[in-house]
């Protein structure tokens, strides 16, 4: 096979042609793909896209949930999760369902930064009218410069 037809497959068909144990790598990463696609649908919105199949041992599936609130939920959907699991060809031996943590590798989808708190006009003034009546003059002072961030939004 030239380069230029090696470099115009892709990767995925290159492992798939590929002998020895690639071949069977590529063939169990694909059915654990699969295996995870078909899990998330399943369980749906909220929880689908916070959970991930990520191996088949022996009789035991490993479900990691992308943070621990979603771990507390998922573990409510073992007996769920397992009969999925067993309903699919060559699962039937399934009997366990481990779970842990583990963050998403990809960062998340750009966010908005977070929102600043801002202070009323009205909360300046409270602010101004608490620091007279201080009898510290330092705690006065920061009060005041507080009341200086006051916005005129409000």
């Amino acid at each position: 096979m030239s380069a230029r037809n090696r470099s115009s497959n892709s990767l995925a068909g290159i492992l798939a042609a590929a002998d020895g144990g690639l071949q069977a790598l590529f063939a169990r990463s694909h059915r654990l793909h699969s295996l995870n696609q078909l899990l998330c649908g399943a369980l749906g919105e909220p929880l689908g896209p916070h959970i991930r199949l990520c191996n088949i041992r022996a009789d035991t599936a490993v479900v990691a949930a992308d943070s621990p609130a979603w771990l507390t939920q998922v573990r409510y959907q073992a007996p769920v999760i397992l009969h999925i699991l067993q309903t699919q060809p060559g699962m039937e031996k399934l009997r366990k369902v481990r779970f842990k943590v583990q963050p998403p590798s990809e960062p998340a989808a750009h966010t908005a930064p977070p929102r600043r708190a801002a202070l009323s006009p009205s909360g300046a003034e409270t602010l101004n009218s608490a620091a007279d009546g201080m009898r510290d003059p330092k705690l006065a002072e920061a009060l005041r410069r507080l009341a200086l961030n006051a916005s005129d939004d409000h």
